[in-house]
């Protein structure tokens, strides 16, 4: 599968164009960028746009959704099964573990709440890639401030199910807030204590000590 990133919106939103090499079938993981970039793209790679993964129905994550289904009126959205917001009659309801074919290329749903309580993440299992929207970031993870939010379900969501994938999974976050636009998860282990914690208590603390430093800033 190839993966192209395109930065924009509100605050360094990332989006990407990932296609099926063999069939050229290709889908957009969260419409946070203004699509002129990646009409280029899919009209330079000769790429029929199928389907718009979204991560979470956070605005900056959906605010180009109108331009998509604009120029693109049969795309399906797919996105988690229990939406905060309603979406489209394209909307696919994903279900935990769903598997979602792309061309030839197979991605399963992760759902994974904390952020967000329609937040999932995107695997790709043969690439070893991962769209992690705003559940994890490079250095650390997504926020619990949202009255919709709840960090112990965003402890879950870490250390249940992305931190068992395979360490050499690459993850592509929805905004570029690290040293890089993306790392493996064995590397973003080893840079941030926000995944080295050994209790739920543990990553309170250090969730708690996050947000205070930021009100000091």
């Amino acid at each position: 599968m190839k993966i192209k990133s395109f930065q924009g919106g509100f605050d360094k939103n990332l989006s990407y164009l990932i296609w099926c090499e063999s069939t050229h079938i290709a889908g957009i993981v969260d419409a946070s960028v203004n699509m002129t970039k990646l009409n280029e793209s899919i009209e330079m790679h000769d790429l029929k746009l199928e389907k718009v993964f979204i991560t979470h129905t956070h605005f900056d994550h959906i605010q180009f959704l109108s331009d998509i289904l604009y120029q693109f009126p049969k795309v399906q959205l797919c996105g988690y099964e229990k939406p905060e917001i309603e979406l489209s009659n394209h909307y696919r309801k994903l279900i935990h573990h769903e598997i979602i074919s792309l061309g030839s290329e197979m991605i399963t749903s992760l759902h994974t709440p904390g952020h967000y309580p329609d937040s999932l993440c995107f695997w790709n299992k043969k690439n070893n890639s991962l769209f992690t929207g705003d559940t994890m970031f490079v250095g650390r993870t997504g926020r619990t401030v949202d009255t919709k939010s709840n960090i112990n379900h965003l402890y879950t969501s870490i250390y249940q199910q992305i931190l068992k994938l395979p360490e050499q999974t690459t993850i592509y976050p929805g905004h570029h807030y690290g040293y890089t636009p993306h790392v493996t998860l064995k590397e973003n282990i080893a840079l941030s204590p926000f995944f080295q914690c050994s209790s739920e208590d543990e990553f309170i603390k250090v969730m708690e000590a996050y947000e205070k430093g930021r009100r000091t800033c």
